[in-house]
């Protein structure tokens, strides 16, 4: 019987310690400045929804449902924001406000949103989309993730506002975009690689 308690016991304790390992691991990057309608976030295959002033967390998936749409602001100052129907994943953020270093580092897989950098270093910044990779040198710009489909492959517009902006298509080929410029970055339904636009507005 002794052995049974102490079994059960050791078993209690390993989910304790299991709950808080995971708790150090929810580690928080910023929070919720503007809420409308729907939008919930993922994490270790708990979701929820986002409300005003709720933190958001490292690795989670972020989605906007119809007509909903949200702001979030970095502990850096960055801000970002997404319209309807949008989702991301908030792949890495790592910042030290002693010396303004760090990474950020998102995934955004549908949806539009508009980025205003923070405090970071210019290359410490690091969007990825179906179709390209967007690094920014002090920047505010816009972008729309367009899906694939079994009728067309997936796209990517960016358009910039203010600074510098340089896309890397799948392709490897680099456009570099300064305020009014805009590119489209496409890929073919069967998955290949289109040249992206040139730099236009």
């Amino acid at each position: 019987m002794i052995k049974k308690l102490l079994a059960v016991a050791a078993i209690g304790l390993f989910a304790v310690a299991s709950t808080q390992a995971m708790a150090v691991e929810k580690t928080t990057i910023g929070n919720a400045r503007t809420v409308v309608k729907t939008v919930t976030g993922s994490l270790d295959a708990e979701r929820r929804n986002i409300q005003l002033l709720d933190d958001i967390y490292h690795n989670e998936v972020i989605e906007t449902g119809d007509e909903s749409a949200t702001e979030f602001v970095f502990l850096d100052d960055t801000k970002l924001a997404l319209g309807p129907n949008s989702s991301l994943v908030l792949d890495r953020f790592v910042y030290d406000p002693a010396s303004d270093t760090g990474s950020f580092v998102l995934t955004a897989t549908a949806g539009v949103f508009r980025f205003v950098s923070g405090k970071l270093p210019k290359n410490a910044y690091e969007i990825h989309t179906p179709t390209a990779t967007i690094g920014i040198r002090g920047t505010v710009f816009s972008f729309i993730v367009i899906a694939g489909s079994p009728q067309g492959g997936a796209k990517v517009v960016v358009t910039v506002e203010e600074g510098v902006a340089e896309i890397t298509s799948c392709l490897g080929e680099t456009v570099s975009l300064v305020p009014g410029a805009s590119t489209t970055v496409s890929m073919n339904s069967d998955g290949t690689c289109v040249a992206p636009t040139g730099p236009g507005a």
